[in-house]
């Protein structure tokens, strides 16, 4: 029992330490996009544009989309039109939730699935200004879609603990 515990802690800390990187690096990503951007139109209006900062912050701008859709997802502040659901009895909201988790998360898997084949067939496809792959574009969405699954099943797990210790 108590290396199960260990174990758990472990891999407890272990995520809690990923999304801590995640918050990092998505905040990361909005500043250097910011900047290139603002480089970008600087260096554009005086006359002599930097071809290749375009092309960085499509890079940026897809991972941090996705990276913070997951942050979104496991801090449950993702909007949401309830205007119909709180007109339904608790265990009815129950249920729909759960409907909804396990839709989004074949959505997800869905994502992982066809977003590997995407980015597999983009190997070859390069940038305009850039000599790397654009599939290190695609690639963010079946990443982050499996970040997305830790989370839901993360937050689910939460859920179903605080509900039993009532």
């Amino acid at each position: 029992m108590e290396k199960q515990s260990s174990d758990r802690s472990l891999l407890h800390r272990a995520y809690n330490l990923l999304c801590v990187g995640e918050l990092y690096l998505a905040a990361a990503l909005f500043m250097l996009i910011v900047v290139l951007v603002f480089l970008s139109a600087l260096t554009r209006k005086i006359g002599i544009p930097i071809q290749w900062t375009m092309d960085v912050t499509k890079l940026c701008f897809a991972w941090l989309a996705f990276l913070s859709g997951d942050i979104a997802l496991r801090s449950g502040v993702l909007p949401g039109i309830d205007m119909l659901v709180l007109k339904l009895r608790p265990t009815l909201r129950v249920i729909l939730g759960y409907v909804v988790k396990i839709c989004m998360f074949l959505l997800l898997v869905f994502f992982v699935y066809y977003g590997f084949k995407l980015a597999s067939s983009n190997v070859k496809r390069t940038f305009q200004t850039l000599p790397i792959s654009y599939s290190l574009v695609t690639m963010s969405l079946p990443v982050c879609s499996v970040l997305m699954m830790f989370s839901m099943i993360s937050n689910t797990v939460d859920d179903l603990k605080k509900k039993t210790h009532r």
